[in-house]
């Protein structure tokens, strides 16, 4: 890149490490995930000072094609990811969609008995077991999504002792036989509370979009009551609607 700076052209030198840099992002050399060298480390290389570094990241962050955190450094960002309400192929399946690699990393899995609300969506009595698995869903290394999943742990045993880090939407239907056919789902914006923050890399009070879900199997009995939160600067809703009465 050093070579590539012309001190003495009109376009300032920030912008032309803000336009260098996001060409090898769109030319696939910087992926989603990848972490930038510090600026410190960037600004040796070029020969300028951490000023012109800062102005250059913080003007590509304007345009979506890095994120910035306090002490985390700098990301190719995976810009907004698609989402597409009432489409039952589950976050790994949306993700394969639109090229990027889904993980997850589980917080929580246990089995433990079903609070009144939980036991209401999935159509069960109030405490009965259920499994409830907390994860961080990303797209290539970036957090999106903080999911908190309630399962009926009778209709499915023994999915607490599984690799959860993948699709659980697929776990129900290679291995029950109770593949969720239909969901039901609700949006609500929110704001972000400490553990959330923590956990999606954003600040407390960011802006979340909160979805709450019910799906169902082929049968009609309910296999899964979800709320997940979204972040707000990397989600897009898609809903697709079609009349069901003739047009007046």
């Amino acid at each position: 890149m050093r070579r590539r700076l012309h001190r003495d052209s009109p376009v300032p030198v920030w912008a032309q490490i803000e336009d260098a840099l996001a060409a090898r992002i769109a030319r696939g050399q910087l992926q989603v995930g990848d972490r930038l060298p510090a600026e410190r480390e960037l600004a040796k290389q070029l020969a300028v000072s951490r000023g012109t570094i800062r102005q250059a990241l913080d003007a590509l962050a304007a345009r979506g094609l890095v994120e910035r955190g306090v002490g985390r450094g700098t990301f190719v960002a995976v810009g907004k990811v698609e989402l597409r309400l009432q489409d039952v192929a589950g976050f790994t399946g949306q993700m394969a969609r639109a090229g990027l690699v889904a993980s997850a990393r589980v917080l929580r899995a246990a089995v433990v008995p079903a609070p009144p609300d939980v036991a209401g969506a999935l159509e069960i009595a109030d405490g009965v077991a259920t499994l409830r698995i907390e994860r961080l869903r990303l797209a290539g290394r970036l957090p999106v999504t903080l999911e908190d999943t309630w399962v009926p742990a009778a209709r499915f045993p023994g999915l607490e002792d599984l690799d959860l880090r993948g699709s659980i939407y697929g776990l129900m239907r290679d291995l029950y036989d109770r593949a969720p056919v239909r969901v039901v789902e609700a949006l609500e914006p929110v704001v972000a509370q400490k553990h959330s923050a923590a956990a999606l890399g954003v600040q407390p009070g960011a802006a979340l979009m909160l979805v709450e879900r019910t799906a169902f199997d082929a049968e009609g009995v309910a296999v899964e009551y979800a709320r997940d939160l979204h972040r707000g600067d990397r989600a897009r809703f898609v809903v697709e609607a079609a009349a069901t009465l003739p047009l007046s």
